[in-house]
């Protein structure tokens, strides 16, 4: 029997999901707890207390796996 007219639910309860598939606007991001925030780049330690975030493409893997049936 193929696949024809397969239907099917995909959920995820995942607090950052809808930021995965609907992707995000450019925002600032500073930190909540501490002085600075700390991360890499390039090798290089970075302190900082604002990143200009670029933004992120939505991805909605979820309906993609659906519609391939895995």
């Amino acid at each position: 029997m193929g696949r024809k007219g397969l239907e099917g639910v995909v959920a995820c309860d995942h607090p950052a999901v809808g930021y995965v598939l609907n992707g995000t606007r450019p925002h600032l991001i500073r930190p909540r707890r501490a002085k600075a925030l700390h991360f890499y780049v390039d090798g290089t330690e970075v302190f900082t207390r604002l990143v200009r975030h670029p933004g992120t493409r939505p991805n909605n893997f979820m309906a993609r796996a659906l519609r391939l049936g895995r």
